[in-house]
């Protein structure tokens, strides 16, 4: 009997302990398991709050249901030789970062989550609300997975990334070194007004808001994309549904196979050659509204629409096979000498269509129009007559727009511009990339 009776002394005095947290505050560097570094005298345990403002090594991994960790400002949490990991996996879990945090890998299946520091971490998987502030940096990322809601507001060096529920990018997005490796978006991604994302490729299968800047190399859309500001790029494949509200440019080839809205006072530039072609069903419909530069060669297989706000400019060869309906300009700089004005046409041209015939002094000056020098510290020659001018940046921000033979960008950073020439009714007639050393 008397037996019993500590036995239930001991399990009523242990639940009571394990009931209530105990706040935990480093008195001095030194290790998580060194009773030593923490005040009071212990080693915090999963239901603890526990506040770091000194350098803490992490020598063991921790997962907690209830609880808390801050690491402030002047502290850091920085695992062992060993790489360690924490998981939070309770609604009144936190972790906020406010300092310096490097670890192996981080869960967060619920609870919250706040980093307005530095976050060196290989791998992040995401399950609830995930917060990096303005001051936030996520360092060294080799993956990262989003399953519930990410709000970034400040900067995430990554490698790769899967978004499959919410994630909102108010800051900036970048490689390791460089560029993301690769991005695939299959939730709802918003890349907002002043936010940056630079990947090597990207695949979109879910909702993607662009209302900042991207700059991409290879992008694959296959649900649905909205572009509402400025999207740099080398080659797209679009097989979803591709809207384009804002600014477009292109160093290579754009494909589209389903359905493409370059909308009224948008602006396409693009290097090389233009492809619209479904090469299963016939589905792929590209609606013109807004202006479309293409350096070289343009190739309908299927449906190209447009108003009259809408216009076409190729530098060299133009192919129809499909269907051009609507009241949209279609200008081909080397065009044949009858109409329709398309050097090789086997499929229907609506009559409403008008056509830019090049003169054979608009060609010239076309074909000699050269920009010197380039690269350039400064100043930049047209070599020709004054003309329309507009010089953007990345972000597609117009810095430069004058009637001139000549400008000058000294006062601007250095980095890759965009300048283009315009004839008199604003077409474009001239494009290239101008580099500012």
């Amino acid at each position: 009997m008397m037996r019993n009776y500590f036995l239930v002394l001991l399990f009523l005095l242990l639940t009571s302990i394990g009931a209530h947290a105990t706040t935990y505050t480093s008195a001095q560097n030194g290790s998580w398991m060194n009773f030593m570094t923490w005040s009071p005298l212990g080693v915090p345990v999963p239901g603890d709050i526990i506040i770091i403002n000194h350098d803490v090594v992490l020598d063991t991994s921790f997962a907690y249901t209830t609880g808390s960790i801050t690491v402030n400002a002047s502290g850091s949490l920085v695992n062992d030789s060993f790489g360690r990991d924490i998981w939070l996996n309770g609604v009144n879990t936190s972790f906020v970062n406010n300092g310096t945090t490097t670890i192996r890998y981080i869960l967060l299946s619920s609870g919250s989550f706040t980093n307005s520091g530095d976050f060196n971490v290989k791998s992040v998987a995401n399950f609830t609300t995930a917060n990096n502030t303005a001051t936030g940096n996520f360092i060294g990322v080799d993956s990262l997975y989003n399953d519930g809601t990410l709000n970034n507001n400040g900067t995430i060096n990554i490698m790769t990334f899967f978004n499959d529920q919410t994630f909102n990018n108010y800051g900036t997005i970048q490689g390791l070194t460089t560029v993301v490796d690769s991005m695939y978006n299959a939730g709802t991604f918003l890349n907002d007004a002043g936010a940056l994302i630079k990947a090597d490729s990207c695949t979109n299968s879910g909702v993607f808001t662009n209302n900042g800047s991207l700059e991409y190399l290879q992008y694959t859309n296959i649900g649905t994309f909205t572009n509402n500001n400025w999207l740099s790029f080398d080659d797209i494949t679009n097989l979803g549904t591709f809207t384009n509200n804002a600014t477009m440019i292109g160093a290579h080839s754009l494909w589209n196979a389903e359905v493409f809205n370059n909308n009224t006072g948008a602006q396409i530039t693009l290097a090389t050659s233009f492809l619209n072609a479904d090469s299963t069903a016939s589905n792929a419909t590209f609606n013109n509204d807004g202006a479309f530069d293409i350096g070289d060669s343009f190739y309908n297989f299927n449906t190209i629409t447009g108003a009259s706000t809408g216009s076409f400019t190729m530098q060299d060869s133009s192919y129809n096979s499909g269907t051009m309906t609507g009241s949209f300009d279609f200008c081909d700089a080397t065009p044949p000498g009858t109409a329709p004005y398309i050097d090789i046409n086997l499929g229907t041209v609506d009559p409403l269509i008008t056509y830019c015939v090049a003169s054979a002094i608009h060609e010239n000056e076309l074909f000699d129009f050269t920009i010197y020098p380039n690269p350039t510290t400064g100043m930049v020659y047209l070599g020709v007559k004054n003309q329309f001018v507009e010089v953007y940046n990345l972000e597609g921000k117009k810095i430069v727009e004058r009637y001139t033979d000549h400008i000058n960008i000294e006062n601007v950073p250095s980095g890759i511009y965009y300048l283009m020439v315009k004839d008199d009714k604003g077409i474009p007639i001239y494009k290239e990339k101008l580099v500012k050393e």
